[in-house]
């Protein structure tokens, strides 16, 4: 059985390493599974330490995705198991997969992605961690946690909370697609770069003069092959910045920006891209929904220690209550497509919500994050 994340290391022009890593479960679109982050982190805690690593770049195999997300089966599974909770294993992957995402926003040195097709849940949680992120004109990047009872995770609360507001709700709200252009325009990627040019980059990379600072260094070198790429999809969100802006805007500033944003939906129909996202809104689940709004705010002010704590609160108590498990078996299990939701969207209890920010532990596992 082949191994699920390949390493190598390829010598640089004057000394040093890149390193490489491959996400390689293709099969399952690259689904981060807690092998895979198992595999992952002592390996990276070895080359941040070794001074021959310059720099790591992370790769997959497949066309179809970067990572498609994370190990939901086996979190349904353990679920279905431990009713109410605790569910071992979804609280084991949840903290290693925080950790994970943790190491990476942190390392030491740069670390850049190649973006290639499908990114959500957790594989865009590792895409958004690297410090240089490539998206290609195959990206699709998502954050459609909202139709199985999740919310956005994997540090999804630092990027949506300092995104302009009506992008971060309507992006978490809807689990719209978005292309590399619309990516870009919200900050989860830095560079555009046409997806035949990965054995490109890569030899520029190892050819390159490294004896400069090397965030600089990398900056400047996927800079130069962005300016040289073409042909990516329009923008999404800047075609439709206007009412998206409009409609999101006037939930927020009612008492209940759920129930109101839903009232509001009618006026963003008109083309394929904004039914898809109405539609998903609407089916989706209302916990998530009201969820999502109080995890932008309290995400403001909070460092990214903080928020992975307040993540790993809100997903081991996702695990524990109805609707995550509820939200699996309709679409991924049973695929009736008829989840059997507690609430009605924008009828959620403000108990119900508070129960999910609080914490099931004396002391939190992530809080010796630092």
């Amino acid at each position: 059985m082949p191994d699920v994340v390949l390493f190598e290391t390829k010598p640089l022009r004057d000394g040093g390493q890149l390193g490489l890593v491959t996400l390689n479960a293709p099969k399952t679109l690259n689904s981060l599974s807690l092998e895979m982050i198992d595999l992952m982190i002592p390996q990276l805690i070895k080359w941040e330490d070794d001074p021959q690593v310059v720099l790591v770049l992370f790769l997959s195999e497949g066309d179809r995705a970067f990572s498609a997300g994370g190990d939901i089966q086996n979190l349904y599974h353990d679920m279905v198991g431990h009713p109410g909770g605790p569910c071992p294993y979804s609280d084991a992957f949840f903290e290693r997969e925080y950790r994970l995402d943790y190491l990476i926003q942190t390392y030491n040195k740069p670390t850049v992605v190649w973006g290639q097709g499908i990114a959500m849940g957790g594989g865009l949680g590792v895409l958004t961690a690297c410090s240089h992120k490539i998206a290609t004109e195959t990206t699709r990047i998502a954050m459609p946690e909202i139709t199985i009872g999740l919310f956005p995770d994997a540090g999804a609360t630092y990027s949506l909370s300092r995104m302009p507001e009506h992008y971060a709700h309507f992006l978490a709200w809807t689990g719209a697609n978005l292309n590399g252009e619309d990516a870009r325009r919200v900050g989860l990627i830095d560079y555009l770069i046409n997806n035949d040019q990965q054995d490109a980059v890569i030899d520029a990379i190892t050819s390159h003069s490294w004896v400069g600072d090397p965030a600089t260094t990398v900056d400047q070198l996927l800079n130069t092959f962005t300016q040289d790429s073409s042909g990516f999809p329009a923008s999404q969100l800047a075609m439709h910045d206007q009412v998206i802006s409009k409609t999101v805007n006037a939930a927020l500033a009612s008492d209940n920006p759920v129930r109101v944003f839903l009232e509001q939906c009618e006026k963003l129909g008109g083309d394929k891209w904004l039914d898809q996202a109405v539609a998903t809104f609407k089916s989706g689940t209302p916990t998530t929904a009201a969820i999502i709004c109080e995890q932008i705010q309290r995400g403001k002010s909070m460092t990214r220690e903080q928020i992975f704590a307040m993540e790993l609160t809100l997903a081991v108590q996702c695990s524990r209550h109805e609707d995550f498990r509820e939200g699996i078996r309709a679409l991924l299990i049973e695929k009736d497509n008829s989840p059997n939701w507690q609430y009605e969207m924008g009828g959620v209890p403000h108990e119900r919500i508070e129960a999910h920010f609080s914490e099931p532990w004396p002391i939190n596992p992530l809080s010796d994050l630092n």
